[in-house]
């Protein structure tokens, strides 16, 4: 199926984006006590850098965690019900999830970056091109972690249903 695909090609690009980012924080951490014991000179940019993937890291790697199921999920509820509760179980939880996520990650995320672009915030140690790197664009996680997010939700939800309407069908026939 072509959304099976379409996933793959996602959570593919999202594993190899966060093993790229851990590979970069661990350099510029090493390269930070390197600079700081042994030169006696620290780098500057090194920890808001490290800071920074951390924070792309901490949220991305949720929304890759929650792509593949393996988010905490508390099991008490759906242990007692059979496929069908479990499966309504899933729609709601999901429906939550996709709520949450499009009002505090899509919308507030919105926001947020907006708002600091705007104001021209950057950051003091990071400079590209010449050019003080703004903070709003390390915040641009968190928008797009609620895209993905409620994507991968939405898709379980429509599975949900799927599975709840072939079954009742079946039980029909």
């Amino acid at each position: 199926m072509i959304i099976e695909l379409i996933n793959e090609y996602i959570n593919r690009g999202l594993r190899v984006l966060l093993t790229l980012f851990m590979a970069v924080m661990i350099i510029t951490v090493v390269w930070q006590v390197f600079t700081r014991f042994v030169l006696n000179d620290p780098a500057n940019f090194t920890d808001e850098l490290s800071r920074y993937l951390l924070i792309w890291i901490g949220v991305l790697g949720g929304a890759y965690t929650f792509s593949i199921r393996r988010h905490l999920a508390l099991e008490l509820l759906s242990s007692k019900y059979g496929d069908t509760g479990k499966q309504v179980l899933a729609v709601i939880t999901n429906a939550i999830v996709v709520l949450l996520s499009s009002i505090a990650f899509i919308y507030g995320g919105y926001l947020l970056v907006t708002s600091t672009l705007a104001n021209g915030q950057i950051s003091p140690g990071i400079v590209i091109g010449g050019k003080h790197l703004l903070i709003g664009y390390v915040y641009l996680v968190v928008p797009v972690a609620g895209v993905l997010i409620t994507y991968f939700g939405s898709l379980d939800i429509i599975r949900a249903i799927y599975f709840l309407s072939n079954n009742r069908s079946q039980q029909n026939a």
